[in-house]
């Protein structure tokens, strides 16, 4: 199919579905068309359709943070990471729905899957996006599980890369040493076009060996989750490890409520009646001390990564304690924060279904730096597992 021809299919698609989904913050249906028209072929990414969150700037567009605070702002540039995608070929359609701030206060944005599910948070339109096949690629990005967790309830593939693979001009903060931007993807294999494209290393092969932990979250993981988490591990012959201590997740806990209550201090100073009630309690909050972040920083450099995955290259753990929740709440992150706190690579992507007959997603997470393996390994465990690819 021409490039247009997709493009104005995943438009309709966009017309037709919006009013149940809200995944979309603005459509930029002339802007998208032009982007097509001017296409050249043979580009690497050329015609692959992209939405971005709307905490990521596209130049001329509207980047509202999904908060009323900022809904007159106009992005001036494409962020960097949205520059080299146009570059490469790829097409943006417009900005996806977020959280306020990327924080907890569920955006209006509905689960394909089931209308009255969460499709989790903050990259909420992103992912809903994909799930319901508007987009081939959605921007998205993570401080506690913004990428696994929507993910993981709308049955797609995450990708959160290394901590600082790809650079935060143009995103929005909420924690910076936290921050990572990545992308969502209805398959392993598009999201590792993507890698590819942007100059990642080509895979070696994926893991030989693979470890799983249940972490100090398995109790509050529901039962369909346990049960069908470990008969996966087993099928793929993965060891189970001790699971991360707690100190990780207070670790991350400080940094991001430090950073956020810092760099969110402006904003809380001249419009605080404007803010979320989760950002409004988190803000009204003594922030941590000075001391604590360092000594949390501090933890976070000096903690032995082999502590976590022992001999394995890769660790398994659920990417969420089961299926969507009903909307009114973005989800927990349990799963996710310690492995955002440690700069580590992890793709989610489902794996089985629960009692409603929705997605559960497993979380593959490997050592810094080592996203072509990670993304390899998630190749093919998506292959074992019977994921069925749709793009």
């Amino acid at each position: 199919m021409k490039i247009v021809e997709r493009l104005d299919d995943a438009l309709t698609r966009i017309a037709r579905q919006e009013e149940e989904l809200h995944a979309w913050a603005h459509v930029d249906a002339t802007g998208a068309r032009r982007q097509a028209a001017s296409s050249l072929p043979g580009q690497p990414l050329d015609g692959v359709l992209v939405g971005v969150k709307d905490i990521i700037d596209v130049g001329g567009l509207p980047c509202c943070l999904g908060s009323p605070i900022y809904r007159d702002r106009i992005a001036f540039a494409d962020a960097a990471l949205v520059a080299r995608l146009k570059a490469l070929g790829a097409i943006v359609l417009g900005k996806t729905t977020t959280t306020a701030f990327a924080y907890l206060e569920p955006a209006a944005t509905r689960n394909p899957l089931d209308l009255a599910r969460s499709p989790g948070g903050s990259s909420s339109g992103s992912a809903a996006a994909v799930a319901a096949g508007q987009v081939d690629v959605a921007l998205a990005t993570q401080t506690a599980g913004s990428i696994a967790r929507p993910s993981a309830f709308c049955g797609i593939v995450g990708y959160k890369p290394t901590h600082g693979r790809f650079g935060l001009a143009g995103v929005a903060s909420s924690a910076p040493t936290l921050d990572t931007v990545g992308w969502m993807t209805r398959n392993v294999e598009t999201s590792l076009r993507l890698h590819l494209a942007l100059g990642g290393d080509t895979p070696i092969g994926p893991a030989h060996s693979l470890g799983f932990c249940r972490t100090m979250h398995w109790d509050v993981a529901e039962p369909a989750m346990r049960n069908a988490f470990l008969r996966a591990t087993a099928m793929l012959g993965a060891s189970e490890v001790p699971s991360p201590p707690g100190t990780l997740e207070t670790c991350h806990r400080t940094i991001m409520h430090f950073e956020m209550a810092r760099d969110l201090s402006t904003d809380w100073l001249q419009h605080r009646e404007a803010m979320s009630p989760p950002l409004h309690a988190l803000l009204s909050q003594p922030a941590p001390s000075a001391r604590d972040y360092r000594e949390a920083l501090s933890l976070r450099r000096r903690f032995d990564l082999d502590e976590l995955f022992g001999t394995h290259e890769v660790l398994l753990t659920p990417s969420a304690p089961g299926e969507a929740v009903p909307y009114g709440s973005t989800g927990d992150p349990a799963f996710n924060r310690f492995v955002t706190l440690l700069g580590c690579p992890s793709v989610t992507l489902p794996f089985a279904h629960g009692p409603n007959g929705l997605p559960l997603g497993l979380q593959i997470i490997a050592r810094p730096e080592q996203d072509p393996m990670l993304l390899a390994t998630a190749g093919e465990v998506e292959a074992r597992l019977g994921r069925e690819r749709t793009l």
